[in-house]
C-alpha cells in the first residue's frame, strides 16, 4: 500500500486528508491521515492505537482500521504521543468506538480529559480545545504496556508538550 499511500498523499501534510491505511512493518500499521499519524500495533490478546488524529479524523482511522480487517472492539489501550488536538482530538470518538483504556503520563491527563492545554505547554492559547476522554490508567517514563504478544515501553519526551511520550515496541516479521 506504500504505492498507494504515495500516490493519494505525496505533497500533502493535510491533517484531515483521507489515507489509505498502511502495514509499516510486521504487525505495525499506518492508519492515521495524510498529514497526522496514527499507528495500529496487532497484537494476539488485542491490538493498541497510538494517536487519534483530529476530532474530524476518527472515523477515517476507524474506517482504515476496518479496511485491514482488524475490529475497533479489539483495540485494547490508547496511547498518546502528545497532547495537541491534532494527534488526540479523536480519541475520545474512537475511545467510545472501541471501549479501549487511554494510557496517559501524568502531565497528559487532565488536558486529555478536559480537552484544554495546560498552561504551562509551549502553544497554550493557541490550540483549540477537543472532547475529552476518559484515562483510566497513567504511566510513567519506563514503564510497558503489555497486552499479550505485545509490549510497549513509554519515553517521556516532554519539550513539544509537558506530557508527550515516545513509545517503543518490536515488531517482528
Amino acid at each position: 500500500s506504500g504505492p498507494l499511500w504515495v500516490s493519494q498523499c505525496d505533497g500533502s501534510d493535510d491533517w484531515n486528508k483521507p489515507a489509505p491505511p498502511v502495514r509499516i512493518h510486521g504487525n505495525t500499521y499506518l492508519v492515521g491521515t495524510c498529514g497526522i499519524s496514527s499507528i495500529l500495533v496487532v497484537g494476539t490478546d488485542g491490538d493498541v492505537l497510538i494517536d487519534g488524529g483530529t476530532e474530524q479524523d476518527a472515523d477515517l482511522i476507524a474506517n482504515n482500521i476496518r479496511q485491514l480487517g482488524f475490529r475497533m472492539q479489539d483495540i485494547k489501550f490508547i496511547l498518546h504521543s502528545h497532547e495537541h488536538f491534532d494527534h488526540v482530538g479523536g480519541i475520545s470518538k474512537l475511545q467510545r468506538l472501541s471501549g479501549a483504556t487511554l494510557i496517559a503520563s501524568g502531565p497528559a491527563r487532565k488536558v486529555l480529559e478536559t480537552g484544554t492545554a495546560s498552561a504551562d505547554d509551549p502553544q497554550a492559547g493557541i490550540n483549540k480545545p477537543f472532547p475529552g476522554a476518559n484515562v483510566g490508567r497513567v504511566i510513567t517514563d519506563g514503564e510497558e504496556v503489555r497486552l499479550g504478544n505485545l509490549m510497549l515501553k513509554a519515553i517521556a519526551t516532554p519539550g513539544h508538550t509537558p506530557g508527550a511520550l515516545s513509545w517503543r515496541w518490536i515488531s517482528c516479521d
